[in-house]
Formats: structure tokens, sequence, C-alpha cells
């Protein structure tokens, strides 16, 4: 498809043709996994920091 034929209504109309639409339960399954993975990460930098600041505070930088 040439340049000019994408960005007429015709090729809008054929490129939105090819879209994969997520069902439901794609759309739950996906959502869950990125509130897990966001909580997983949230706990790990809450530790990390955690950590660090006891070893600043054991150096007495803090």
């Amino acid at each position: 498809m040439k340049f000019k034929e994408w960005f007429s209504i015709k090729g809008v109309r054929t490129e939105i043709k090819n879209i994969h639409w997520l069902t439901k339960k794609e759309l739950m399954y996906n959502s869950v996994v990125v509130l897990v993975f966001c909580f997983l990460f949230g706990v790990y930098f809450y530790g990390s920091d955690a950590i660090i600041a006891l070893i600043m505070k054991a150096l007495g930088m803090n």
C-alpha cells in the first residue's frame, strides 16, 4: 500500500480491519499481569530504599 493510499479513508478502513481486538478474558488477564508487576516492582523499590537507608544510617551518613 502506498503512503498516500494509507492516509485515505479506504486505507484507514483497511488498517482497522487488521486490528486484533482483545477479548474480555484477554483484557482481564493482561490487566492482572500489569497490576501484579506494578505491585512487585513497588515492593522491590521500597525494600531497596529501606536497605540503602539502613546502610547509610549504619555508616552515619544520615
